[in-house]
């Protein structure tokens, strides 16, 4: 069963969130966080490799986070904190509480940024953590401050508008120009996940709310973050793409200083890899994880 076709809704606070899921129903949950722009549909690769690999084991749960793909939108500022409140909400209806109820996240870029602070705000709610191209949000200056509370003032004047495409064909260049490592196939795939018809003409329009684009007052602090980190006590994988454009966010000492954080990490290079390694290299990503998993089942057997 693919990501796609499986979509339920569920009633995260204040908001209609779809959920997509695949596997096996009584499988161990492993909850997958898609990154800006995307949706839970982006795994779908990735799922089948894991698939592939371990037949039955797993019950893959993926999100379209607030304000992507087929989750109602605010219209209004994502605050990030947000987002770690609907994590934490959709683990209580799809996992449910207690001390046997800890998961595995899956998160790629944004949504390793949202995961990783919650396993070190709830440690005891996550077992395994494994980022994907992730933990590299550049540190905010705060000579930048002033500049950011105009903007976020100003689009509350001038709402950003939604961005329409006037065909597929056009999303897909777009998309590909983007990510030039991505095969015609690949691109062709996120297309038409990350948009959707606007009318008869052929239009296409982005399935994210365009409030995504607008810088909040109160950026990313790096300091905070990693006093989070701090206090995650799950076993950590972090996968990174060799040719990514990420790896230019941060240089070699920061994110030496930030995986340090963490007690118990280990980080993988695919080579030949850029951002949406998921998509681009799923089976390569799939034999880490797995890998990942099997070394953590062999220590807990000890």
């Amino acid at each position: 069963m693919s990501l796609i076709d499986n979509i339920t809704f569920h009633t995260l606070g204040e908001l209609r969130y779809a959920v997509r899921e695949a596997g096996t129903s009584e499988g161990e949950p492993l909850v997958l966080l898609h990154g800006l722009m995307d949706t839970g549909a982006g795994f779908d690769a990735l799922v089948s490799a894991m698939e592939s690999r371990a037949p039955g084991r797993y019950r893959f749960i993926a999100p379209d986070w607030r304000g992507h793909g087929d989750t109602a939108a605010t219209h209004d500022s994502y605050w990030f904190p947000a987002y770690l409140l609907d994590l934490e909400r959709l683990l209580d209806v799809v996992v449910g509480r207690g001390p046997d109820n800890a998961v595995t996240l899956v998160a790629h870029s944004m949504g390793g940024q949202i995961a990783s602070l919650y396993a070190g705000t709830r440690p005891e709610r996550v077992s395994q953590l494994i980022t994907l191209d992730s933990l590299n949000v550049p540190d905010s200056d705060p000579a930048n401050v002033p500049d950011r509370y105009r903007r976020w003032l100003d689009a509350h004047a001038n709402p950003p508008a939604t961005k329409v495409y006037d065909d597929l064909d056009t999303a897909i260049s777009r998309i590909g120009r983007r990510y030039p490592e991505l095969s015609a196939d690949q691109t062709d795939f996120l297309a038409r996940q990350w948009t959707a018809e606007e009318d008869a003409a052929g239009r296409r329009r982005m399935r994210v709310d365009p409030w995504h684009r607008v810088p909040l007052p109160y950026a990313f602090r790096a300091s905070e973050a990693m006093a989070l980190w701090a206090e995650v006590t799950a076993a950590v994988l972090c996968i990174d793409g060799g040719d990514s454009p990420a790896r230019y966010f941060c240089d070699d000492e920061e994110m030496q200083k930030r995986r340090a954080c963490f007690a118990d990490l280990e980080r993988v290079v695919v080579d030949g890899c850029g951002h949406m390694l998921h998509l681009q290299k799923p089976d390569a990503v799939a034999a880490e994880i797995c890998a990942f998993f099997d070394t953590g089942s062999q220590a807990n057997s000890v």
